[in-house]
């Protein structure tokens, strides 16, 4: 086929495609596709926050328990923020030592070969103990262990080691105040940060190992062959496939997390769950408190569902 019957083949086929695209139009096909394809359950959330809202304007017991909760929605999204992240990077570091299998090196490689190798076996089963550890327990027997013996224990190793010896370097320097002691408890936020971050990395470093290895080798085999180095082709091209590739995974971990906030109520955390319970306490109004408080988390998970299927359209729409 010569060069001007391919463009004018090609120019019937764009004429053939516009005539079926008004054809659909004109039919109503792409209406009655979108119409079908529409969100219809959001109708029902409408419909439900409506009847929240007109009864915490009108029901004095609906106002008083949503006044009172209100002042721990703040909270409740800077945990889960905070949270999410760290269990993000550590997650990143868990799944790229256990996305490559620890290998002996060739007969005869010089002994930093099998010094590097016996380090990163030694890596590898610490991950894989830390992942399957964390991934064995329920995650509320896990915040109480973080609560009342992995953060008590790093507290007092901090205030009898690591203070004292900053404190002598700090006396070398005049008029300089000494550290004070570090007073974290069960009930602060940064130990229910530390725990949410340290269940969720678990998961989220199988969800990035998982996408790491679904990076075809022959990428990998090439950009290698190309002269780039390990941390390189990690880096440039294979972390920002593998990213595109577990979105929707890593979005349903940030919205799971969101509601994991409320298991740190059982370490008196000042969370929404936690508030609740104590206006429940004393008001003794379960319907209204428990009602209020389900429309936060349905709130505040919706709209991070509707935020990750933002970004999803934009790579899509990016990579077309």
């Amino acid at each position: 086929m010569t060069t001007s019957q391919a463009k004018e083949a090609a120019r019937s086929q764009n004429e053939l495609e516009a005539i079926a695209a008004y054809a659909r139009r004109r039919s109503g096909i792409v209406f009655w596709s979108r119409f079908y394809r529409s969100p219809f359950w959001l109708l029902f959330f409408v419909a439900l926050w409506a009847w929240i809202i007109n009864a915490v304007n009108t029901i004095p017991n609906y106002s008083r328990a949503f006044n009172y909760v209100k002042d721990g929605v703040q909270l409740t999204i800077f945990i889960a923020v905070v949270g999410y992240a760290a269990a993000l990077v550590l997650g990143l570091i868990l799944g790229i030592i256990r996305a490559r299998p620890p290998q002996p090196p060739p007969t005869g490689s010089p002994i930093q070969r099998w010094l590097g190798s016996a380090i990163y076996v030694v890596l590898y089963n610490l991950a894989t103990f830390y992942v399957e550890f964390m991934r064995g327990i329920p995650s509320l027997v896990f915040v109480l262990l973080a609560g009342f013996v992995i953060v008590p224990a790093l507290r007092d190793l901090v205030n009898t080691s690591i203070v004292p010896l900053l404190n002598q370097l700090i006396a070398l320097f005049p008029n300089t105040e000494p550290l004070p002691n570090l007073t974290l408890r069960a009930v602060d936020p940064a130990t229910g940060i530390t725990a949410l971050a340290m269940i969720y990395a678990a998961y989220l470093s199988e969800v990035f190992r998982a996408g790491i290895q679904g990076v075809p080798k022959g990428q990998v085999e090439a950009a290698r062959s190309l002269g780039m180095t390990r941390w390189q082709v990690m880096r440039l091209i294979v972390i920002p496939q593998a990213v595109r590739a577990i979105l929707p995974p890593l979005g349903n971990d940030f919205i799971a997390i969101i509601k994991d906030t409320s298991l740190l109520t059982i370490l008196g955390v000042n969370e929404i769950t936690q508030l609740s319970r104590k206006w429940v306490g004393t008001s003794f109004a379960y319907p209204e408190t428990y009602g209020v408080l389900s429309m936060i988390y349905l709130t505040l998970t919706i709209v991070g569902s509707l935020i990750v299927q933002f970004i999803e359209r934009q790579l899509r729409t990016h990579e077309r």
